[in-house]
């Protein structure tokens, strides 16, 4: 008997070319599913929405937060509509955007999330960000933090973790910096192959469910892992998973593929609302005095024409393609695109379109 029932004698009825590639590619997404990571953990979650909560203090007091309300409010919004299509925790998650200029995003036990300026100022649509943040709140339905800090220390987090709930005796100063720092390691440079796959999984349903367009996070890993080869600078789940990033990148495409069920124009992307809502983020490192410009482009108007009236040459038409999650300068807009620029501009003063000096001035 033929299994497609592709032959004219079978009775069965016969599949679609469509219904075999997408038949196949199920299959090979089920193959490609990561096993579930480090599966057996000694904390329970009111312990791990303590270690998160005085670890969150740390976070703040490291990086400190972003100081822009609407950006704030806005992480928050597309974090709770991804937490409405996640597992039930009984965590109450909180998102914070972190003013550190590091492309990153993490997560904390008990559903504390971040995500940087610098990753902000890298995504390019609101699906782009909201799959981000899946994928952090994939390490906190999975509890990844906790399974690494039982890998890590076994059963002495059982007079660890109760120190954790109250370090601020000096007595406890201690052993709460031994568990900090391997929770910060963790946090910071991911958590392992198996379990970042397992959040880039989960990341993406949960983007599909809340409606959002998850194919986006493949050309933003895309992009991410190619200004990581021009700076040698990567995202922190990159790292976790070298040198697996190409093998990841194809993961995602498959599990994107099979599991977004929905016609693509019925998903949201939101680029240029996005990019609206970063004019004037700053930029790069603190008190470098760059920040972002959103222009809008005109009818006839090509990214290397914009390029060249912003910094008076070409010489930075790819960095801008880039920032803009193009990867050729010859990308085609249309009018009313908005487009990413970097400006020069100290906090308060109207940004304006600065040209590059010329050679002779430098």
């Amino acid at each position: 008997m033929h299994a497609f029932g592709w032959c004219a004698n079978c009775h069965a009825p016969s599949l679609t070319r469509r219904q075999l590639l997408r038949g196949l590619a199920a299959g090979a997404a089920a193959a490609l599913l990561p096993r579930p990571a480090w599966a057996f953990t000694i904390i329970n979650p009111s312990q791990e929405e303590e270690i998160g909560r005085n670890a969150h203090k740390e976070i703040l007091d490291r990086f400190g937060p972003l100081d822009s309300p609407s950006l704030q409010a806005f992480v928050a919004q597309v974090g709770q509509r991804l937490v409405e299509e996640a597992e039930y925790t009984g965590f109450e998650y909180r998102f914070t955007a972190l003013d550190a200029p590091e492309i990153n995003a993490f997560a904390l036990p008990g559903g504390f999330i971040y995500v940087t300026r610098g990753l902000l100022s890298a995504a390019n649509n609101e699906a782009e960000l909201a799959s981000v943040v899946g994928h952090e709140i994939g390490h906190v339905t999975s509890h990844h933090a906790a399974k690494q800090l039982t890998r890590a220390f076994g059963l002495q987090f059982l007079t660890l973790g109760l120190i954790a709930l109250s370090p601020g005796g000096r007595e406890h100063a201690g052993k709460w910096a031994t568990l900090s720092t391997e929770l910060f390691s963790r946090i910071l440079l991911g958590y392992g192959r198996e379990a970042e796959l397992e959040s880039d999984e989960k990341g993406i349903r949960y983007a599909f469910r809340a409606g959002y367009d998850a194919r986006q996070m493949v050309n933003f890993f895309r992009v991410l892992q190619l200004k990581a080869r021009l700076a040698g600078v990567a995202y922190h789940a990159f790292s976790a998973t070298h040198p697996d990033t190409i093998e990841r990148i194809d993961r995602a495409r498959v599990l994107a593929e099979v599991i977004g069920s929905a016609p693509a124009a019925e998903l949201r992307v939101g680029a240029d609302e996005y990019k609206a809502r970063l004019e004037g983020l700053p930029y790069g490192e603190q008190g470098s005095g760059k920040r972002l410009r959103i222009h809008t482009v005109a009818p006839g108007e090509t990214l290397v024409t914009i390029v060249r009236q912003a910094y008076g040459s070409e010489a930075r038409a790819y960095e801008v393609a880039l920032l803009n999650g193009l990867r050729r300068e010859d990308a085609p807009l249309v009018a009313g695109q908005r487009v990413k620029l970097v400006v020069e501009g100290p906090p308060g003063r109207s940004l304006r379109l600065e040209p590059e000096p010329a050679e002779a001035d430098r």
